[in-house]
């Protein structure tokens, strides 16, 4: 779906009823978790980052004039001969 025209999707009430009921679990972050590159076994703390990049954050604008970017970068260090 990404980088592609989304606006033709539809979602019907049972999806929507189970996006919001997912979004109220307390462990909704180590579910999208094991839901990241799942044949993969382990590093959940890494899974768990790659799934906060992929959604995002909020952008802040404070009533200082500062602008706080949603962005969230990560930063894995390893073996060169291992994928990362």
């Amino acid at each position: 779906v990404l980088g592609r025209d989304v606006s033709h999707l539809t979602f019907s009430p049972q999806d929507i009823r189970t996006i919001r009921s997912l979004g109220k679990r307390k462990d909704i972050l180590s579910i999208l978790g094991r839901s990241v590159a799942p044949s993969i076994h382990g590093h959940p703390v890494i899974k768990k980052a790659l799934a906060l990049q992929l959604l995002s954050g909020c952008e802040k604008n404070l009533a200082n004039g500062t602008h706080l970017r949603g962005d969230i970068n990560i930063l894995m260090v390893g073996d060169p001969s291992t994928a990362k």
